[in-house]
């Protein structure tokens, strides 16, 4: 990323401590206990519906735990002030419903909301940043666009770098690729890699364990709102894990110089 678009600084670590999450009338995980590291790219791996948006959306506070705690840096989120955590977490939603007839650029530009001050406008430096950011996401073409008038691809992409012109220490990602063809898939996946290159911490959910070979340091696997398995990716994604936590029997294949594959077993 460019000069301006993430600047690497202080050790961070989010951790939550035996938290029980969920929604009123409406549990979805139990006593469950993480950590990210700093620096690191971790990937939640399960089923739908096994509680990886609700676990990312308590993790960043906005949604309350029921026990338990999340800290960041040592210190309980729920102390912290609003502003502080959006300087130091962005989040990417799997959706965003929009309304408005906001440009793309301006959407981007709403990343920057908690370095402005309250009766400010935004700077130059602001501006530098979201495009630097439309640049790097090859999206600079999109930002004179109306965001609501954009495939669901490009929306995501926006979303993106709305995310990284927070310049955040921590990127939450709730399957970044979810809409996007194949191409931008990439791109996303390898600008991930760029940013752990620079220092910047990430957590992201996917659907597909490739994704997590790909990019990932370590892996969780959830299920029913609870911890399966944790560990590094080779150790974690194997044929039997996948068997469990899928109901699908999987080859994992390795191939020489690249992350390995994961092979769905056809049955005749």
């Amino acid at each position: 990323m460019a000069a301006g678009a993430f600047t690497p600084g202080l050790e961070l670590k989010l951790r939550a401590d035996k938290v029980s999450y969920g929604y009123p009338g409406h549990r979805v995980g139990n006593d469950l206990s993480l950590t990210v590291n700093d620096g690191e790219v971790l990937c939640l791996l399960g089923p739908n519906g096994c509680g990886k948006t609700t676990l990312f959306k308590s993790l960043l506070g906005l949604l309350p735990v029921s026990s338990g705690s999340v800290l960041l840096d040592d210190q309980d989120l729920r102390f912290w002030h609003r502003r502080d955590i959006a300087k130091t977490l962005a989040y990417v939603p799997q959706q965003h419903d929009a309304y408005f007839p906001f440009s793309v650029q301006e959407v981007v530009l709403m990343g920057r909301s908690a370095h402005i001050g309250l009766f400010s406008v935004p700077s130059r430096s602001d501006h530098d940043v979201v495009n630097q950011v439309l640049r790097e996401l090859h999206i600079a073409y999109l930002k004179d666009q109306i965001y609501t008038q954009i495939s669901g691809g490009e929306r995501q992409l926006t979303l993106l770098a709305r995310a990284l012109a927070q310049q955040p220490k921590l990127l939450v990602l709730d399957e970044p690729t979810a809409n996007l063809d194949f191409g931008n898939q990439i791109l996303v996946l390898e600008h991930i890699r760029k940013l752990k290159k620079q220092g910047l911490t990430i957590v992201l959910s996917t659907h597909d364990p490739d994704q997590a070979f790909y990019c990932a340091d370590r892996v969780v696997l959830l299920q029913d709102g609870t911890i399966l398995k944790t560990g590094s990716t080779d150790s974690v994604i194997t044929a039997e894990n996948l068997k469990h936590l899928y109901g699908v029997d999987v080859n994992v294949v390795p191939i020489n110089g690249h992350p390995p594959v994961c092979v769905p077993q056809v049955r005749s």
